[in-house]
């Protein structure tokens, strides 16, 4: 697949939205429009903000420790 694509070919790659659809998404922040200076859109940076969006970007919450878990790493030399 190629890295930078029109905007018929970024709006197929998110689903086949409408380039109305991307216009009031791109409004909003959701996704990030093209390259500075282009008519190109970049495939990975549309992957981050979404991701982002959906917050897979998060660091997981941490699950909280077992009591001897927290003994363990208390008395860790």
């Amino acid at each position: 697949m190629t890295r930078l694509v029109t905007k018929e070919g970024i709006c197929g790659y998110l689903g086949g939205i409408k380039p109305s659809t991307y216009d009031n998404w791109q409004a909003k922040g959701i996704v990030p429009g093209p390259v500075p200076g282009t008519s190109r859109y970049d495939i990975p940076s549309h992957d981050r903000a979404l991701d982002q969006v959906c917050g897979l970007g998060q660091a997981l919450p941490r699950k909280a420790l077992s009591p001897l878990e927290a003994w363990e790493q208390g008395h860790a030399s």
